[in-house]
């Protein structure tokens, strides 16, 4: 091109006409440039709307998945806690199933039931009231007790090659077993921050020897004293003061509040308590009482008695008087303090059972081992 034919193109493009079609254009693409901020975003009234309406959608997601893993949580610990109470049901009937002699709770409170009928006067003879000579831990209720037969520690079987058998109080080489009395305890977690459910059931053995050979304090052998009346010999207690440290906790998560309290068994009308015909409850209201566990029937035993009209029959020898010791044992245990479980009524646990018929004969005399 030119430079004549390049200059006339430029005269030609700056002709006022075309100048003002130029500015023309320039005007509309302003002002379209001007309106598009109003077409596009949200006011703010709208994104207001737009951020409360997803912070409700995201607050009923998270209250619903927290619902989800609470109520998986409340539900795990439910059934950790009635598989911990099962196992301490097993533990204790294991433990029953070797024993040799129960004693009820009219017998450890020397008290008569009503289905003692008139053997008021044979109760007081022979029942000592064991626990006016063992001692009971603070905040706790004795449960349960009973003799079972132990083996001897290796330390006295080795002594046993060294001493006379034959001598009085010699250890029961020839057996090579002693009797250990065993008491479970029921005992309140208040203002007890070792453990977090609202009570525990705790064990107590009294062997005849420790394990270094020597005679536990406050053993008295029942050989001696018999069953019943133990620790009284001839009326005099024996043995002197019990030392209480070697309890040991069985299980925790036990309930602890009066039947009267719990709201579940009111409801269905299964706030009290009974034992079949010829069973004594274990404790007895009076040892509840005496201890400050009234109403308290979550760790509870009943036990067969003797007949009253055996009883009563002069003419009865031991073999028709006596009888195979059958245990009904219950547990009931409340997972209020594990993960989830916000009260003791979100805790509750209906109560679990077992049947234990023991080796024991009741109404005999304990033999020299």
């Amino acid at each position: 091109m030119s430079i004549r034919s390049y200059y006339s193109s430029i005269r030609r493009s700056l002709r006022p006409q075309t100048l003002l079609n130029l500015m023309a254009v320039m005007r509309r693409r302003r002002r379209t440039q001007q309106r598009q901020p109003l077409d596009r975003g949200f006011t703010l009234t709208e994104v207001l709307v737009a951020t409360i309406i997803g912070a409700l959608i995201v607050t009923g997601l998270l209250t619903v998945m927290v619902e989800l893993l609470t109520s998986d949580a409340r539900e795990a610990a439910r059934n950790e806690t009635q598989r911990e109470m099962q196992l301490a049901l097993d533990y204790i009937s294991t433990d029953l199933r070797e024993a040799v002699y129960v004693y009820d709770g009219d017998c450890l409170a020397k008290t008569a039931s009503e289905k003692s009928g008139s053997s008021q006067q044979l109760i007081d003879q022979s029942c000592s009231g064991l626990f006016s000579y063992i001692g009971v831990p603070a905040n706790s209720t004795p449960v349960l007790a009973f003799w079972k037969l132990d083996d001897l520690p290796e330390t006295v079987k080795r002594q046993c090659a060294t001493i006379d058998i034959n001598e009085e109080g010699a250890p029961p080489c020839v057996s090579g077993r002693a009797y250990t009395l065993v008491v479970y305890y029921l005992t309140k977690n208040d203002n007890d921050p070792t453990w977090a459910g609202k009570a525990r059931i705790q064990r107590f053995a009294l062997p005849r020897f420790n394990l270094q050979g020597l005679e536990v304090t406050g053993y008295v052998n029942p050989v001696d004293s018999g069953f019943e009346s133990w620790p009284l010999i001839d009326g005099t207690p024996q043995g002197g003061t019990t030392n209480l440290s070697g309890l040991v906790t069985l299980v925790d998560f036990v309930d602890s509040r009066p039947m009267a309290d719990i709201e579940e068994l009111n409801e269905n009308s299964q706030a009290t308590v009974d034992c079949p015909t010829q069973y004594a409850k274990t404790p007895s209201d009076a040892t509840l009482s005496q201890f400050g566990f009234d109403g308290v029937r979550n760790f509870y035993a009943c036990i067969r008695v003797p007949d009253p009209l055996l009883a009563e029959n002069e003419g009865a020898s031991e073999e028709t008087s006596s009888f195979n010791q059958k245990v009904i044992l219950f547990i009931r245990g409340n997972a209020e303090g594990k993960p989830g479980i916000k009260s003791a009524n979100e805790g509750f646990m209906p109560a679990i059972q077992t049947q234990v018929l023991n080796r024991g004969i009741a109404n005999k005399v304990p033999r020299s081992q």
